[in-house]
């Protein structure tokens, strides 16, 4: 006897990936553009909103509030971090430069940050609304039948 599942595999990445996703994109981004550039520009910010927008893009649907509202996080989480491993400013240093190493390129991809952010809200929703269940629509009754006229 042949069994068959009635479940489908849902379609699209799990929530871990989602997370996982922006968080390397935008790691190795950073890497790469303080490597090269000595600085965050062009490259990290492109590296930060493609990976933003690919988890909201390819994420399952029922987990897709998390990637809408991640950026910030992402930026957060490894920009900063990285910018402050690439200055030199170790754990033995003054306070102020370490304050200054994590904080700098939070506030000067403060606009790119809220564009993102912006932007995969709008997708998440209009992802949301092309996707949702729309009830059955209602069969069609039929005619009855014409009562005779009277005489």
């Amino acid at each position: 006897m042949e069994t068959e599942t009635t479940t489908a595999r849902p379609w699209g990445l799990p929530w871990w990936a989602a997370i996982l996703l922006p968080l390397v994109t935008t790691a190795a981004g950073a890497y790469a553009d303080l490597t090269f550039n000595h600085g965050l520009g062009l490259p990290f910010q492109c590296a930060y909103a493609g990976g933003c927008v690919l988890a909201v893009l390819l994420v399952r649907r029922r987990n897709l509030f998390g990637p809408m509202v991640q950026p910030p996080l992402i930026l957060l989480f490894t920009a900063a971090p990285v910018a402050m491993l690439m200055s030199g400013t170790g754990l033995g240093s003054q306070l102020v430069s370490q304050a200054l190493a994590f904080t700098v390129p939070l506030v000067n991809n403060f606009e790119w940050q809220a564009g993102v952010t912006v932007a995969t809200v709008v997708i998440g929703l209009i992802r949301l609304i092309l996707t949702r269940k729309r009830p059955p629509a209602p069969e069609p009754a039929e005619p009855a039948e014409p009562e005779p006229a009277a005489v």
